[in-house]
């Protein structure tokens, strides 16, 4: 090869320090397989101690210690099977690998519970599993907070398919972000086109499953065109039996940044976010949790509740609610209750949306806002079945009917149930405008194919983060981790502007 061509073909064996190497050796996930047996083992050897600080301590550690053991290796074996060592558990939240964490704990509790049917001397009381547990958690939590720091370094050497000139427009658009998160090695091209940039070319499709090899290539990525390329079934099919990752844009973007571009979204992805498992979540499970977690929520924040309904009607004349017509699921109507926070009569001259510093928001109401108190009596709704804990916000019919001409997929969102708090709330900053509406989009159908317990779990550790901060400010960490879509300019130029500027009357 010649020119941008590349010349030299490292192994695998001689992969870059941003590789895999480094990060996925097996005396890598050994070892940290290892600290957190020690821990989870030190924990109980330490909790045993405080329980029983005498003489016999020790003795009493001796009736433990089969148990303890085979509670670290069943620990650590169930991590290594859920990835929490490997680099693909790089993309998970804290939140969501503490929870994952508390899953393990809760099963192996089991385990070394059921161990007494086997050895009643070896049975651990409650005392000292309490406090092992505890040390045992925060230890472990700590170590692997740690894990995916180092983790979160990781990138994988990729090579990207531009089989023509709308391919390589829509990759070179995008390209700064990505290289953020991924080792790009170069194109990969069909013959008779050959890119253009400062790429290496490392040579035509035919040979893509050779290229990969000799690079040490962990990741193919290529745009939808690419992947329902016929010409493309066989070679991607075998990449995957190998153990290459073939990734298509838009799985880029929900595994890195937890969205879809609406760009992206065709049939196929939409039929595919809706899955048996997900059914049955949204019909059994979730409603269990939203009756529950109401009941508590509305029990804890009465206090809260009763002094914000004071405030409001020392504070300014009118009533103490508001009620307000929203869209719900299948676009069912229904109306949601909230503490008054404007003015009497804020919408007198119709419906219009509220803006950040908004002079129609009382001084009581800028505090209730901030803190989101005002959408304590919305817990009543998801009582009634018209709202859940979590879920794509409910908007008013006549914002509705507007957003769905100028947003491609908006009434998808009306296949679940409107929530409380949502994925986009805890994502993405405050915001007015239709551009903002169309950002929020994108996170509500990753939800909607994404949802399930441990999700919603997340958002609700957010949302709780983000009452207490007073609100996500778009400078913040949700901001900064947003990665926005450039489609490239050709397919721009071949679609209808779908996004218009708001205007006062929006």
């Amino acid at each position: 090869m010649s020119g941008r061509h590349a010349k030299h073909t490292p192994s695998r064996s001689t992969l870059s320090p941003n590789g895999l190497a480094g990060f996925y050796q097996p005396k890598q996930v050994f070892l940290r397989g290892m600290i957190d047996a020690l821990a989870f083992s030190w924990s109980f050897i330490v909790g045993t101690w405080i329980r029983f600080h005498d003489a016999n301590w020790i003795q009493q550690l001796s009736y433990y210690l089969p148990c303890i053991i085979g509670g670290a290796i069943v620990f650590t074996f169930v991590n290594f099977v859920l990835g929490l060592y490997s680099p693909e558990g790089a993309t998970d939240s804290t939140s969501k690998r503490a929870l994952i964490l508390a899953a393990c704990f809760i099963g192996v509790i089991g385990v070394m519970t059921s161990f007494f049917y086997l050895n009643f001397s070896g049975r651990i009381g409650r005392g000292v599993m309490a406090l092992s547990c505890l040390f045992a958690y925060l230890s472990i939590l700590g170590h692997h907070i740690l894990i995916r720091r180092k983790l979160s370094r990781y990138r994988p050497r990729t090579v990207l398919i531009a089989t023509s000139l709308i391919d390589q427009l829509e990759i070179a658009s995008n390209l700064p972000s990505w290289k953020k998160k991924l080792d790009i090695v170069g194109y990969v091209h069909r013959k008779g086109f050959v890119p253009s940039g400062d790429l290496p070319m490392l040579g035509d499709v035919e040979h893509l499953a050779t290229i990969v090899q000799q690079h040490g290539v962990e990741r193919v990525l290529c745009t939808q065109k690419s992947l329902s390329d016929t010409m493309f079934t066989k070679v991607f099919s075998q990449l995957r039996y190998s153990g290459i990752t073939v990734t298509p844009l838009h799985m880029l973007y929900e595994e890195m940044h937890g969205t879809i571009p609406l760009e992206l979204i065709t049939p196929e992805w939409l039929l595919s976010a809706s899955s048996a498992p997900t059914m049955f979540y949204i019909k059994k499970i979730k409603r269990v949790f939203d009756v529950a977690f109401s009941l508590l929520c509305l029990a804890v924040l009465s206090p809260v509740f009763l002094l914000a309904i004071a405030a409001i009607k020392l504070s300014s004349r009118g009533p103490i609610f508001y009620r307000q017509v929203r869209v719900g699921r299948f676009g069912r109507v229904f109306e949601i209750v909230k503490l008054r926070s404007m003015v009497v009569n804020a919408e007198q001259d119709g419906a219009v949306w509220s803006q950040k510093n908004d002079p129609r928001v009382t001084k009581v109401g800028a505090i209730l806002r901030k803190y989101r108190i005002d959408e304590v009596p919305q817990f009543i709704n998801v009582l009634k079945g018209e709202m859940s804990l979590v879920g794509p916000r409910p908007e008013r019919p006549e914002f509705v009917d507007d957003l769905a001409q100028q947003i491609p997929y908006y009434k998808e969102r009306l296949m679940i149930q409107p929530g409380l708090t949502g994925w986009a709330q805890v994502r993405y900053p405050y915001g007015a405008t239709v551009e903002d509406a169309w950002r929020k989009t994108e996170f509500d159908l990753y939800y909607l194919k994404h949802m399930g317990l441990v999700l919603d779990i997340g958002i609700l550790l957010r949302t709780a983060w983000v009452v207490v901060t007073g609100g996500l400010d778009g400078k913040e960490k949700g901001e900064e981790e947003l990665a926005t879509y450039n489609p490239s300019p050709t397919r721009i130029s071949s679609q209808p502007s779908l996004i218009q500027p708001s205007t006062p009357s929006q």
